[in-house]
């Protein structure tokens, strides 16, 4: 299913989000635009769903997913480390900060590994569809290897037949991926539309 999206009419946002909800809770997987590039997203607690993730991108195992969260009190689902102060100022937004994983957690997420990289949206559809499913994987919408793609309609052709759902918001204009911070080291790993000092 393709649906139209546009994001600055409320109702087309809302629309498009409960249906991105259903999708999601029902295991499915869904191209959409996200609170900076189109993602690929899928219920990070569903391990069909996250292993059809690396099938339909030609992923690697051994590369881990980002996961988005609704809030900051969700962070200690996945981590028992104090968020720095530096990312707490500039969250929601559009920076993804890696986290150290809880021992427990490594077998159930058999896609990360000692570490997970977070990020809280600061867009209101994506908050929409955060409060209404689990936190998310969602990589970039883009096959292994190719640079990120802005383009709604080329998503289209390339995952018609192999997301569940795609959600077209056009040409995505003047947006980039987030900043990427490691906690662990203190340092930023990819700087992107969010500056720490």
């Amino acid at each position: 299913m393709i649906i139209n999206l546009d994001k600055n009419n409320n109702e087309s946002i809302l629309y498009a989000a409960n249906e991105v909800v259903k999708v999601i809770n029902d295991g499915g997987i869904v191209v959409s635009p996200t609170d900076t590039v189109y993602g690929m997203l899928a219920d990070a607690f569903n391990t069909d769903a996250v292993n059809k993730i690396y099938s339909i991108k030609e992923r690697e195992k051994n590369k881990p997913l980002l996961i988005l969260l609704s809030n900051l009190e969700s962070v200690s689902k996945f981590s028992d480390k104090e968020v720095p102060d530096k990312i707490k100022k500039n969250i929601p937004g559009e920076l993804t900060f890696i986290m150290p994983l809880f021992n427990e957690l490594k077998n159930t997420f058999s896609y990360l590994k000692d570490t997970v990289a977070l990020r809280i949206p600061n867009d209101k559809y994506m908050q929409f569809i955060l409060k209404g499913t689990n936190p998310l994987v969602a990589p970039s919408a883009n096959p292994s290897g190719y640079g990120v793609i802005l383009d709604g309609n080329e998503l289209v052709e390339l995952y018609k037949d192999k997301a569940d759902l795609i959600i077209n918001a056009g040409v995505l204009e003047n947006k980039m991926p987030s900043t990427l911070y490691d906690c662990l080291e203190n340092k930023v790993l990819r700087q992107g539309a969010v500056h720490l000092n």
